[in-house]
């Protein structure tokens, strides 16, 4: 027991002794650990701009082979950066002087060596080359020994790149003068006026320059970049030769592909194209090519995809622009088809070949240098394992199934489309072909039997063919012309037609067949809104239906109501005309006492209110139907206010009252309705002379308010000292048949005058307005826009008034079927010496008319409603009549129809004048003397 004791206690020592130990091991190893940690240190680096190499964008980020160079190095050194831009001077200069403490970018010089340090690796070299002028046609790039012999121009201070040009020169064995250039011998920074005059034959420059007016016959590695460190700071320099040691041992193509990214446009040398195939492009005319339409990515011209050309169009623009070939397309069903049309010379080259040399070889085709690289895929039925044995292989027509690819039978489809679809339906166990072709297919939901084999991945090198024998200067200016097209602008023509592709329209077929219960949804739903449609169509056709019946309707009520109007206006018009009539003759008549010549006063007076309230009533009416109209004439606005003062002035004279007239207008000439304005101020003055007291002041002024665009702005106001108009009466004073005031006042009207002249401003495009206060009298006014014309279009429609003598011995027709009227007409057209002939009716108008030679009547006057035939029935058949001069005697139509639309159709049926009854003499006669 004892020694068992023992035992324990020694073995429980060595094991507390091993966990000491672990445990200074464990400690030293942490501390060894925390000691190799690098020190994390912020440098201080010179970023000037130098493009590809050290660059900032508009955000402040900083980018190029500096930038990718110093993230690399960080890694191994746990440095961070303070990057410091500006002038390139100022930053070298600060960097001389210790204040930075990298610098990228910079070239070797011995000269430099005291003041800043190299490493013992670069980050990559730059590119020289060497140019000529495009027009020197003896140096070709494919064979240096052209050189030999030649001038070349350098700048004396590039050694490097000239050390390395005599590197060049002397491997290829080719012996060149080289001549050297100062400062001082530079224009513009550079040399190339040199080279421009033939003082040399080629200048050696670098990738970077901008040489597109000379042509690059070769290309060499130059100088190398470098990132310097400051001098003094050896612990740096050595941490900087580490970590390149490191990056290019883990990476040796590292200073390659970085400067191949921020360098894509390296220049080794120019295409040119040879005095023969110039003449061949000049030549040549069209190149047809063989297409399949609507084929991605290669072919996509009006087709489904509107947002992409393909490739092949996009390729040959390439080719276009760079050789000055034109092209053109012949289309073809499918790929086999295309490939026939070349082999039968219907087309001059194949617009892509989809396998190899040989396989063109065996249908006698030969190809131009690839353009680009497809990828090849396998999709198999679900039913079978591939590969295996006795399978049965789809391939589109024209295409070869590789020797790798195992199948026992071959079967030919004319479309990629054909091909998936036989695999899906089991007749092929796999097809082979393009993956952009494939996977389009794919994405269609009606496959479900179809997999692609993921292990089997080929690409395929795409280029143009042609029929052998092969036309040498087409197909060398073809590979010429693909060479030419920058990497970048490949990148993007298959990138973005590709990215285009990943489109595929769904048809109806295949969403039923992914959806079938959506499907049954969608179609329910659809003969939903079918059902839907037809109920509501047939509840709109009813609707519709029923309001045609009431438009009709009311249609039919307008149309009698204005028929109604027009009789009656005429029916009252007709013994007006009579009693206005028998008392013009009657005033004319020498010898009347004071007393008759009172009374007849009176009549006229009074036929007058009974003419204005008849206008009034169906001035109101054609408003209520919407049948009032606004004419468009030209006008003298100052003439128009004058014969309204004038009037105004005898009427407030009468009634011991003050009238005022106030203008201020620089246009007088006017476009617009001087009857409707007249009426318009007529009723504001007549109303402001009933409610102004005797001694009372109204006044009228028109003022012109602002003049743009050749129209006019004009106020109306029309103002009087009556008793005012309290505010809550204002609006209602423009009510129908509303009168204010004292029971005198009202008794002298109807009411209508406001309303109708309230809707006559506003179908003028104005407003008439009221502002009053009670005892302090009103003011009406009102502001209208007016098209402005020239004096002498408003000059144009004066005429002068006929001499008594111009009437004497001339004779009128007239048409009149109402006894009484035509009796005072005569009666009147006699009391100025001319001879009247009349006529019942219309039709014996037209036969007296017709019965004379021409020139016997010298005008017509024409009554509308008669028996037998109308006026204007009679005026048609006058002025159609070939005898007699029916085409220029003036008729002039003299009615109890007073509407526009009696006054249009009169004009429509060739009258030239109208006359309203009852007859104003005075306005008779002169409208007769304008046409006598």
């Amino acid at each position: 027991m004892k020694i068992k004791k023992n035992t324990k206690t020694i073995f429980a020592f060595f094991l507390l002794l091993l966990l000491l130990l672990g445990s200074l091991q464990h400690t030293a190893f942490l501390v060894q650990a925390e000691d190799a940690v690098p020190e994390k240190k912020v440098l201080k680096v010179a970023f000037p701009y130098i493009k590809g190499v050290s660059e900032t964008d508009e955000k402040g980020n900083h980018k190029g082979l500096v930038v990718d160079y110093l993230n690399e190095i960080a890694k191994y050194t746990n440095w961070d950066y303070e990057y410091i831009t500006g002038e390139s001077e100022e930053l070298i200069a600060n960097f001389m002087d210790g204040k930075y403490d990298l610098l990228g970018g910079t070239y070797y010089s011995e000269d430099l060596e005291g003041y800043l340090s190299y490493p013992d690796y670069n980050m990559a070299s730059n590119r020289a080359v060497l140019f000529c002028r495009k027009d020197d046609l003896d140096l070709r790039t494919y064979d240096l020994s052209t050189l030999n012999g030649k001038t070349i121009g350098v700048y004396e201070k590039a050694d490097e790149k000239i050390r390395r040009l005599q590197e060049f020169l002397n491997f290829n064995g080719v012996e060149c003068k080289l001549k050297y250039y100062a400062q001082a011998d530079m224009v513009n920074a550079t040399l190339y006026h040199h080279l421009e005059n033939g003082e040399v034959d080629l200048l050696l420059g670098n990738d970077l320059e901008d040489i597109q007016d000379f042509r690059v016959i070769a290309s060499f590695e130059a100088q190398p970049y470098y990132i310097a460190v400051a001098g003094g700071k050896q612990e740096i320099l050595d941490e900087l030769n580490t970590a390149l040691r490191y990056i290019l041992e883990g990476d040796p193509d590292f200073a390659e592909k970085h400067y191949a990214l921020h360098f894509p446009e390296q220049r080794t040398a120019d295409i040119r194209y040879n005095p023969e195939e110039l003449e061949y492009i000049k030549n040549a005319g069209k190149i047809k090519v063989a297409a399949v339409k609507d084929w991605h990515p290669y072919y996509c011209i009006d087709g489904d995809k509107q947002h992409h050309n393909g490739i092949i169009p996009d390729i040959l623009d390439e080719i276009s622009d760079s050789s000055g070939l034109e092209f053109t397309y012949c289309f073809a069903d499918t790929y086999t088809d295309a490939i026939h049309m070349v082999q039968e010379g219907k087309a001059d080259i194949l617009g892509w070949f989809l396998d190899t040399e040989d396989a063109a070889r065996e249908q006698g085709l030969a190809l131009t240098k690839p353009f680009i690289t497809m990828n090849n895929m396998i999709v198999k039925n679900n039913s079978v394992s591939y590969p295996s044995g006795n399978l049965t292989g789809a391939v589109l027509e024209g295409r070869v199934l590789p020797e790798d690819v195992q199948a026992e039978q071959t079967v030919y489809y004319s479309t990629t489309e054909e091909c998936v679809k036989a695999v899906n339906q089991g007749e092929a166990d796999f097809v082979y072909g393009l993956a952009t072709s494939l996977e389009t297919e794919l994405q269609k939901p009606s496959y479900r039997n179809i997999t692609p084999v993921t292990f089997y991945n080929t690409s395929t090198s795409v280029s143009f063919a042609m029929v052998r024998p092969v036309d040498p200067e087409l197909l060398s200016i073809l590979n010429k012309g693909i060479s030419d097209i920058p990497e970048e602008k490949m990148d993007a023509v298959t990138g973005r037609n590709f990215v285009s592709g990943s489109y595929v329209p769904v048809t109806l077929k295949e969403l039923i067949y992914e959806n079938p219960m959506a499907a049954v949804l969608i179609v329910a739903a659809f003969l939903l809104l079918i059902l839907l449609a037809v109920v509501l169509i047939a509840r709109s056709r009813v609707k519709s239906t029923v309001l045609q019946a009431e438009l009709r309707r009311a249609e039919a009520e307008s149309k009698a109501k204005g028929e109604f109007l027009s009789r009656m206006s005429h029916e009252i018009r007709t013994p007006m005309n009579a009693i206005a009539g028998l008392v013009d003759l009657t005033c004319m008549k020498e010898g009347l006492s004071g007393e008759v010549k009172g009374n007849l006063e009176k009549i006229r007076s009074s036929t007058k209110y009974l003419l204005a309230l008849l206008n009034d009533i169906l001035d109101m009416s054609r408003l209520d139907g919407g049948m009032l109209t606004i004419a468009s004439e030209p006008f003298s606005l100052d003439k128009l206010l004058r014969e309204v003062e004038e009037m105004t002035r005898i009427q407030t004279l009468q009634k011991d009252q003050e009238f005022n007239f106030q203008t201020d207008i620089a246009h007088s000439g006017v476009t617009g309705d001087p009857i409707r304005l007249r009426q318009v101020l007529t009723n504001l003055l007549s109303n402001a002379g009933k409610f102004t007291p005797p001694k009372g002041i109204i006044t009228l002024e028109v003022k012109e308010e602002a003049f743009e665009n050749d129209r006019a702005v004009y106020r109306f106001s029309v103002t009087d000292t009556g008793d005012g108009i309290a505010p809550e009466f204002q609006k209602q004073i423009f009510g129908v048949f509303e009168q204010l005031g004292t029971s005198s006042s009202k008794s002298e009207g109807t009411g209508l005058g406001l309303p109708i002249s309230q809707n006559i401003v506003k179908l003028m495009g104005g407003e008439l307005m009221v502002n009053s206060t009670p005892k302090e009298g009103a003011e009406f006014f009102f502001t209208l826009s007016l098209p402005v014309v020239a004096p002498d279009e408003t000059e144009a429609i004066k005429k002068e008034p006929a001499s008594e003598e111009s009437f004497r011995g001339k004779r009128i027709l007239l048409a009149e079927d109402n006894d009484l009227n035509a009796e005072i007409a005569e009666e009147l057209l006699k009391m100025k010496g001319i001879l009247t002939e009349r006529a019942c009716n219309g039709q014996e108008a037209v036969f007296m008319f017709e019965s004379h030679k021409s020139g016997y009547y010298d005008l017509i006057l024409m009554d509308l409603q008669m028996p037998v035939k109308n006026g204007l029935e009679a005026a048609r058949e006058i002025r159609s009549s070939q005898l007699s001069g029916g085409s220029t005697v003036p008729i002039l139509a003299m009615t109890a129809n007073t509407f526009q639309e009696d006054i249009d159709a009169a004009e429509k049926a060739g009258m030239n004048g109208f006359i309203t009854k009852p007859v104003d003499s005075n306005y008779m006669y002169q409208t007769i003397g304008e046409y006598l």
